[in-house]
């Protein structure tokens, strides 16, 4: 597909600093597009309704799986998109890093999320810099009636998080399926209630400063053994370039170490048959993490 231009990269990024979200319409190719709806088909078959319980904030009818770079290959293209890659330099900073990867795949009925920002977790001050910046994959049309993620415009510049009971005027951001809108990680949004008898599916990917703790913690949840499989572009988001001299193994970048300690890695990794099996009680929190004496 095209590349975008300096000017639109550009672009995006002044609507996100300014709006508080920016939409690239149809720069999912749709052969990947396919391939990411049935990865997630199979997701379904192997931990079925997603990896986190249901409940008011996450949706009783949304699947959401995570833990996605330890599935298929897939996943990693999605990480790494070139033109997101393109654009969140100029909205994060140089040494951004993949926060977390999940879908949010809306079934029929399910009522509107709560009003939230994504950076609330870090506790700084508002307004601030750029510290998180959401990526949501429409891979369905994302329309009004199925659940079209809402935003709060400018939200991002305001002194406040959003206020519970508080009435906000919201846009949707309506895109065509193979599209992907930027939210910045202050702005106010939520996804829409779905009122059609259809699904949305979609893909929120969440990216972060440089300094900042990764939401999702990648680094220990994948194995290092695979991740020296990885391309060096993901590998950088994860954690494998420092930043302005933080996140070194002696005094210098992590990747150097690691391949003296992997070589090239192995996709090898029994505990993911495991992970899988553990998903009934993993919902159902049934499961004893306490060291076995």
């Amino acid at each position: 597909m095209r590349q975008l231009s300096k000017k639109e990269i550009l672009n995006h990024a002044s609507e996100i600093a300014e709006q508080g979200y920016s939409i690239m319409e149809e720069v999912i190719d749709n052969k990947f597009r396919i391939q990411i709806l049935n990865e997630l088909e199979r997701l379904e078959s192997v931990r079925p309704g997603g990896d986190i319980p249901p409940g008011p904030f996450t949706g009783f009818v949304t699947r959401r799986w995570f833990d996605l770079l330890n599935d298929g290959d897939v996943w990693q293209q999605v990480a790494i998109h070139s033109d997101v890659l393109a654009v969140l330099p100029h909205v994060l900073g140089e040494d951004f890093l993949l926060s977390t990867m999940g879908s949010a795949v809306i079934g029929p009925g399910e009522e509107s999320q709560m009003l939230h920002v994504d950076d609330g977790v870090y506790q700084f001050p508002r307004p601030h810099p750029n510290l998180v910046c959401n990526t949501m994959w429409a891979l369905s049309d994302f329309t009004l009636e199925n659940g079209a993620t809402h935003v709060v415009p400018e939200s991002n510049k305001w002194d406040h998080e959003p206020v519970m009971g508080e009435n906000y005027e919201t846009i949707s951001l309506e895109m065509p399926a193979g599209s992907i809108a930027f939210v910045s990680g202050s702005s106010y949004h939520g996804a829409g209630a779905n009122t059609t008898e259809d699904t949305r599916w979609a893909l929120t990917i969440n990216y972060c400063n440089g300094s900042m703790r990764q939401q999702e913690n990648l680094m220990l949840g994948i194995s290092s053994e695979r991740m020296m499989t990885f391309p060096k572009e993901l590998q950088n988001i994860l954690g494998f370039k420092m930043c302005k001299g933080a996140g070194h193994i002696f005094a210098s970048e992590p990747r150097k170490e690691l391949t003296n300690r992997y070589g090239k890695g192995s996709t090898k990794d029994d505990y993911l048959d495991v992970r899988n099996k553990l998903h009934s009680k993993r919902i159902k929190k049934e499961i004893d993490y306490a060291p076995k004496e």
